[in-house]
């Protein structure tokens, strides 16, 4: 069993891949800087790759670097697909309200908003969806359309409505942009704002408190039954602290789920 809450899990794995793709564009700008006249020409190129002893497959030193700035958008994306199914999961099974399945036209995102905030979103936060659900886009052509290119022109003209400029975290930001031009910019754009819309929705989830009691191996459920009263049920309020959220709910119903542990 994972240690940590949904949340804090995506927060740490994306923060492990945001490393990486940080360390992979200082490592690109420095080659670029390095190599600019050698990385002109196909010959020139093909030489400097054969001293490094490496054979590419293209050459197009352009469509490459970009390219590499969009594979910062696949990584963010895959984390955020991760959290936005555990979170869609976590309702399915532990969830106050009757779960609303996933249609086939439903992005993670859409099918998490309907679960948990009924699709209303205030502007600040519709604002931060478009953005996902454009950055989304972007991931699967990336991905998926490598032959035949969609830039999303529509999604990408939706985003000049808003004013991303008058938030703090994307105030020097040169993003979003359109496909051909997807920067390091973007990836900072998207990862700050799945990290915002996360929380976000992660904090409005409403467990109940009572399926994740029935739910706790009887291993767990032994331990706790030799605590005396009050230990067990701070016992009790860490766990699900720790691996859900807790909130006043779950304080109303401490003796009540006490009571039903002891039980068992």
């Amino acid at each position: 069993m994972q240690k940590k809450n949904i949340l804090n899990n995506f927060k740490d794995v994306l923060g492990q891949y945001c490393a990486i793709n940080q360390f992979i564009e200082l490592s690109k700008r420095c080659f670029v800087a390095d190599y600019n006249t050698e990385i002109q020409t196909r010959n020139s190129f093909i030489e400097l790759a054969t001293q490094k002893e490496i054979t590419l497959t293209s050459y197009d030193s352009e469509y490459m670097v970009n390219a590499i700035s969009r594979s910062y958008i696949v990584n963010v994306h895959l984390c955020f697909e991760t959290f936005l199914k555990e979170a869609c999961n976590e309702i399915k099974k532990f969830g106050k309200n009757p779960y609303q399945e996933k249609l086939k036209s439903d992005s993670w995102l859409r099918c998490a908003v309907k679960n948990i905030v009924n699709e209303k979103l205030s502007k600040d936060y519709q604002a931060l969806f478009d953005l996902c659900e454009y950055y989304r886009l972007i991931r699967n052509t990336a991905v998926h359309d490598l032959c035949d290119v969609e830039s999303h022109e529509k999604e990408y003209k939706k985003l000049q409505g808003y004013n991303f400029k008058k938030d703090t975290k994307f105030a020097k930001l040169i993003a979003p942009n359109e496909y051909e031009k997807i920067s390091f910019d973007d990836f900072v754009m998207f990862s700050r704002s799945c990290v915002e819309l996360a929380t976000y929705l992660f904090n409005l989830i409403s467990y109940d408190y009572i399926k994740i009691i029935n739910a706790i191996p009887q291993t767990q459920i032994l331990k706790w039954k030799k605590y005396k009263l009050e230990r067990c049920e701070k016992a009790i309020l860490a766990y699900i602290n720790t691996l859900f959220r807790a909130d006043k709910n779950l304080e109303l119903q401490i003796y009540y789920l006490v009571d039903s542990i002891m039980a068992r």
